[in-house]
């Protein structure tokens, strides 16, 4: 059986996602960082790039409660981005949104949703003091943003909440590129650790929504061919934020 499902279920994502903009596909694995890195790109200590994210929320976490996530991240080259975004189940179109609004299916064994997400660079300088503490989180948003924030999930949030942001973590995240094969532009292979410590490696690959079905068996052939051993379960990051503050 196919990890992402049968041919005729991905022929179905195929056409109920054709609004979005772009299809992620992604497995958590069971083989440690290391020895999948070293299996999926063919060398020996392949080298890691570094990127950083932090959550912005409330001590209570009020926004994840609600269905929203706002990620402050930390890219190559000392880069920063800041994105909003919220989660619908399923693949069929989440009706009106605004037009800054980027749509993704995420695509995992077992499942799929849609993330809807508002992303803009921001300035290194005033990334810096927010994570240090001298900027209160909320003065990076956009306009949109603060909105999206505010009605893009299930729950509305009361807007004296963006007053209250705080910074959480960071997330650590090490990345390998993976070598491109016949039907993947790309893979990348990701270590998690988060402020707890606790661990995820997870494989992943973009395509349009029209290339899911090729997509899915080029994704599954790179797994069996370089004996990469998937875990049962997968679990999202907004998740383990949750249990890393008892939310």
């Amino acid at each position: 059986m196919p990890r992402f499902g049968p041919p005729e279920t991905l022929a179905r994502l195929c056409a109920e996602g054709a609004h979005a903009d772009s299809v992620e596909l992604k497995a958590l694995l069971a083989t440690a960082a290391g020895p999948a890195a070293e299996a999926l790109t063919g060398r020996p200590s392949p080298t890691w790039s570094e990127r950083r994210t932090y959550l912005i929320d409330t001590d209570a976490l009020d926004l994840l409660r609600a269905g929203v996530e706002i990620r402050l991240r930390r890219r190559a080259r000392g880069r920063y981005d800041l994105a909003v975004s919220a989660q619908r189940t399923g693949t069929t179109s989440a009706g009106s949104t605004p037009r800054s609004v980027r749509i993704e299916l995420d695509v995992v064994p077992g499942a799929v949703w849609q993330d809807l997400e508002i992303r803009r660079d921001v300035e290194a300088g005033a990334a810096a003091h927010v994570i240090g503490g001298g900027l209160d989180p909320w003065e990076l948003l956009s306009p949109p943003q603060r909105s999206w924030a505010l009605r893009g999930g299930h729950d509305v949030v009361d807007d004296a909440r963006l007053k209250e942001l705080a910074v959480h973590g960071p997330l650590v995240v090490h990345r390998v590129k993976v070598s491109a094969q016949v039907g993947l532009r790309r893979a990348d292979l990701e270590h998690f650790r988060f402020p707890s410590g606790r661990e995820l490696v997870e494989l992943s690959t973009h395509c349009g929504p029209q290339e899911v079905t090729a997509t899915a068996a080029a994704f599954e052939a790179l797994i069996d061919e370089r004996e990469i051993a998937v875990a049962r379960w997968y679990r999202t990051k907004t998740a383990l934020w949750k249990d890393e503050f008892g939310a």
